[in-house]
């Protein structure tokens, strides 16, 4: 039997991409839409195997983070712990996200 995992998404992350989905939207609904559809994708993956995706390196994070690369430039960044993926943030690679050390939220 395939190994599923477990995703759980902070409230962090789901803010975050709805504030990316938000700011499409203004542009066009259609990105929006598919936006949110390839976020979907993402997450089916990671129950299936978030292994799949490369570590992040940043060394401002605990731990080991992944990421996720959808929609050709937001990031999911997650970190796995035995059978949980925990997906803390959704970053826009077009932004400057150096500054932001505080990535992941507290569990």
């Amino acid at each position: 039997m395939k190994r599923r995992y477990e995703v759980i998404v902070s409230q962090r992350a789901e803010r975050m991409l709805m504030s990316h989905i938000g700011f499409l939207a203004n542009v066009s609904v259609r990105a929006a839409k598919r936006l949110r559809t390839e976020y979907a994708a993402v997450l089916r993956e990671l129950e299936d195997n978030p292994y799949q995706f490369p570590i992040r390196e940043d060394q401002g994070l605990p731990g080991e983070y992944r990421k996720a690369l959808f929609y050709k430039r937001y990031e999911a960044i997650f970190s796995v712990e035995d059978d949980t993926v925990f997906l803390d943030a959704i970053l826009d690679c077009r932004m400057d996200n150096s500054g932001d050390r505080a990535l992941t939220s507290q569990r």
